[in-house]
């Protein structure tokens, strides 16, 4: 039905002439056809989706998606304080779950202390920056992750390990 409607079309934009051979018409119809159906294939083609706006992605989901796991220090030359090699944390492992935009939690095992890595709390992204995070006790940690490793620097302040401590993950 719809190819005649096609070819109705076809035929009012170039009339017939009389003197035109039929093969030539016959090749012109043909061509003429296989250019609308194409077109038409193309349009109605799917976009992935089914169609619609896209949602975009939160950039804070991505980060928190990538931080999600456990995470180990790297090696004995892995973190440091005011810049000082510390090797006592070199067993500490830092689970990070249930991360989105709002935040998530986390917990360790083997920290050498509960004032650098307290052994679990919650965190959430410090005043909406993917690179920031703020623990539940209030220690903002700037983090710079990929997917197979972790670098948090923070300062800790009023007690017998003060100082600013940089801490190298990698992922377990």
């Amino acid at each position: 039905m719809f190819g005649n409607f096609l070819i109705y079309i076809f035929n009012e934009i170039f009339k017939i002439n009389s003197n035109m051979k039929n093969q030539n018409f016959k090749f012109l119809k043909v061509i003429f056809l296989v250019f609308i159906f194409s077109a038409l294939f193309i349009s109605c083609g799917e976009d992935g989706d089914g169609g619609g706006d896209p949602t975009p992605i939160d950039p804070l989901d991505t980060q928190a998606g990538v931080l999600n796991g456990s995470w180990k220090v790297k090696d004995a030359n892995s973190v440091s304080k005011d810049g000082t090699i510390v090797d006592v944390f070199t067993s500490l492992t830092l689970s990070l779950s249930g991360g989105t935009k709002d935040g998530g939690n986390y917990s360790t095992s083997n920290s050498d202390s509960n004032e650098i890595w307290p052994n679990s709390g919650s965190w959430t992204f410090s005043n909406g920056d993917k690179n920031k995070i703020l623990r539940s006790d209030n220690v903002v940690i700037s983090i710079s992750v990929t997917e197979s490793a972790l670098r948090t620097s923070f300062t800790t302040t009023g007690g017998l390990k003060d100082g600013n401590w940089v801490f190298d993950f990698v992922k377990q």
